[in-house]
């Protein structure tokens, strides 16, 4: 069978190029766990290997898996070399970072995310999220942030107090953008994630929320509201409710309060639900603030202050105009710009939010970015 091969077009580049901070970029560990044993005890490694196991194990069944061959990653995403989409420091610098403009990165891996939650137990999400750190800041060159990529170092949430002294270990690494906070079925206001919290704050780091691929499908996951939905479709639009259910209990808990130098960035929830969010929060606050006394103002000022939203995945309304009306009404400095690559639907830069007058866009694309991640 002949093998067609694909012209690759030179992507256009944005009046912003060579400026923009992207907060959400996918890499991939190529060769899953073995990759990373020599970064683990040998006690541990050999226990996962006694196990077979794999970060192969696929998170999402036939019922909800990516109709697109089954993948959610881009099929040109692959490195030349060989390997999956987004194994490859050098084809993503070549593919994403240069043609598009891209000044900073803040790579997010996924895999151990899902170890985190759900795909292994708590003391091995431990091991596995160091390991998978200590493999990027050394093998991917992060540690001392003197290149385009920055990264979001991932927590043991199962583990809250090993958590905390994983940030503390890491914190003092000039790579480390932000702390990648795996989501379980525990509201964020909950006082399982304060240890977290009491780190993040210490060292002025911003949380990063982000999808794991486990949500709906395993135990301990964060699930939609509703019932278990039938098919990805279902699945990817209610994902959503995950980051409005969690923003709210981050507010009404008094987390924000608690601990007044906290940041947090919700990716790839979307950001549309964000305005009638926090009109209906803001009415409740002021109808009945005796339920929760330790809100001393109004959960807009707190959103505003101190939350952040990724705008990918940018909703697509009939009439585009309906999108910039919302940011409008919402707030541009409210939002950081995102690819998402290497997934299929990633967003990038020149085509994305073309109708932003040129300061909300460089607000966007760039200042806000660098303003609220650790740059």
């Amino acid at each position: 069978m002949a093998t067609i091969e694909l012209e690759r077009k030179p992507a256009a580049r944005d009046v912003l190029a060579g400026q923009i901070v992207d907060c959400d970029v996918h890499p991939v560990v190529k060769g899953g766990l073995k990759t990373v044993f020599p970064y683990m005890p040998a006690a541990w490694r050999h226990r996962i290997e006694t196990k077979g196991a794999s970060v192969g194990m696929s998170a999402l069944s036939p019922r909800t898996a990516v109709p697109h061959g089954g993948s959610a990653v881009r099929a040109d995403s692959e490195p030349p070399e060989g390997g999956p989409g987004g194994s490859s420091r050098s084809w993503m610098l070549k593919q994403l970072i240069e043609p598009h403009g891209i000044d900073i990165a803040v790579l997010n891996c996924l895999q151990p995310g899902a170890l985190a939650v759900a795909l292994a137990g708590p003391d091995e999400s431990a091991i596995l999220c160091s390991a998978f750190n200590d493999y990027f800041l050394e093998e991917w060159q992060l540690a001392d942030g003197s290149g385009p990529l920055r990264y979001a170092m991932v927590v043991p949430t199962q583990m809250p107090e090993l958590a905390a002294q994983e940030i503390d270990r890491l914190a003092d690494q000039k790579g480390i953008a932000a702390i990648f906070m795996p989501l379980l079925n525990i509201p964020m206001g909950n006082r399982h994630y304060h240890p977290i919290y009491e780190a993040a704050q210490r060292h002025d780091l911003p949380i990063l929320l982000h999808v794991t691929g486990t949500e709906n499908v395993y135990h301990g996951a964060p699930v939609v509201a509703g019932g278990w939905p039938e098919s990805f479709i279902e699945r990817y639009v209610s994902l959503a409710q995950i980051g409005e259910a969690n923003l709210v209990s981050l507010v009404f808990s008094g987390v924000l309060e608690r601990f007044p130098g906290l940041r947090v960035l919700f990716v790839e929830y979307g950001f549309s639900w964000a305005v009638p969010l926090l009109w209906r929060m803001d009415k409740a606050w002021r109808g009945v603030r005796f339920d929760t006394p330790w809100v001393k103002r109004s959960p807009i000022d707190y959103v505003r202050e101190r939350v952040r939203f990724a705008t990918q995945p940018l909703d697509e309304p009939q009439d585009p105009k309906d999108l910039y009306r919302m940011i409008e009404m919402l707030g541009d400095e409210h939002l950081l710009f995102a690819t998402d690559y290497p997934h299929w639907d990633n967003d990038m830069p020149m085509q994305s939010l073309r109708g932003l007058s040129p300061e909300a866009r460089r607000r966007v694309f760039v200042d806000n970015g660098r303003n609220f991640l650790r740059l």
